[in-house]
């Protein structure tokens, strides 16, 4: 027994040394400011403080859909219908709210509570029926975007509230809404899995499961949390894309799967668990959203940007593997 809490102690201490607030953020913020260099360089209106503030704004709710997607990876799995979630969660609520400002709050409760609901579904058959991630939340994503289009019949009807559109699109002084909501988002996770036992419990979990369940840790109630997690996140990036864009839509969260993977490989989250964090998600989607903007302002078709954007998801990742190996 004493040999199994040395072991789970050392997984614990390693787990910790791994996950410092910047320190495997590290490359990805070299890699924001040479992209930012560079961007100030060919476009030099770019770097105006208006312009950068704007594309916050723009990538907010990819923040948090990556957000919740961080958590989960740090236990070793992944969530593959965040996309499907973030569209439900928009059309559900265009539809309930009906541009009413009185309706907002049952129509954002429903989002919410339906994206948990479908997290608590993902962590219960990762866990009860032990199947893989990728299978559970690929066939989790079907199911989700066949509710999507049952609900609106192929045509999403109503409209967000004036009050989500302000917080999608508004502003306080200078400062976009949309942005600080992703700031107190983006500190509440901080603090969760910094600042908890639950966050050290997760982190313990990613690097080594066997000894953490060894030593009574209790990873099927932290998995279905972590789902829950990002299910109920991603339905905030739905309300809140939703209020940017004011409508419904069945395609809104196509992009989302591997965007919000994309950002936390990028911000240097290991896939295998453990490592990494919220810091660097938060940078590896500023790097995102600047060189998108980047490609656009320079013309690149969006099929070459397609291109490019996955190429740079398989770079972060072969890079990461030999990291993991040395």
């Amino acid at each position: 027994m004493e040999r199994r809490m040395g072991a789970f102690a050392n997984s614990v201490t390693n787990a910790v040394a791994r996950r410092p607030a910047v320190g495997r953020a590290g490359p990805a913020l070299i890699s924001l400011a040479i992209l930012l260099v560079w961007a100030g360089v060919l476009i030099p209106a770019f770097l105006l403080p208006e312009r950068l503030l704007l594309l916050g704004e723009q990538a907010a709710p990819l923040a948090l859909v990556a957000i919740g997607q961080t958590i989960v990876v740090l236990i070793g799995g992944l969530d593959l219908s965040v996309g499907s979630v973030l569209t439900l969660s928009l059309v559900l609520g265009a539809g309930l709210a009906h541009g009413r400002n009185d309706l907002l709050p049952q129509a954002a409760l429903a989002c919410l509570a339906t994206g948990a609901a479908i997290g608590v579904a993902n962590g219960l058959l990762v866990v009860r029926l032990r199947l893989p991630p990728l299978i559970t939340t690929l066939a989790m994503a079907t199911i989700v975007e066949g509710a999507a289009w049952v609900y609106t019949n192929g045509a999403p009807n109503g409209s967000m509230p004036s009050l989500l559109q302000f917080a999608a699109n508004g502003r306080w002084g200078i400062i976009p809404a949309a942005d600080v909501i992703v700031g107190l988002v983006f500190l509440l996770a901080f603090l969760l899995l910094t600042r908890t036992v639950f966050g050290r419990r997760l982190y313990a979990m990613g690097a080594n499961l066997r000894t953490a369940q060894l030593t009574g840790v209790r990873t099927d109630r932290i998995t279905i949390i972590a789902y829950t997690l990002c299910g109920l996140l991603a339905a905030a990036g739905g309300l809140l894309l939703g209020g940017y864009i004011a409508v419904g839509s069945l395609k809104a969260g196509e992009a989302y799967i591997l965007n919000s993977l994309a950002v936390v490989l990028i911000g240097g989250t290991s896939l295998s668990g453990g490592e990494g964090g919220v810091v660097g998600t938060l940078v590896g989607v500023a790097i995102f959203a600047v060189l998108t903007a980047l490609l656009i302002q320079l013309g690149v078709p969006i099929a070459l940007r397609s291109v490019l954007l996955a190429m740079i998801v398989i770079v972060s990742a072969v890079l990461q593997g030999r990291r993991i190996a040395t």
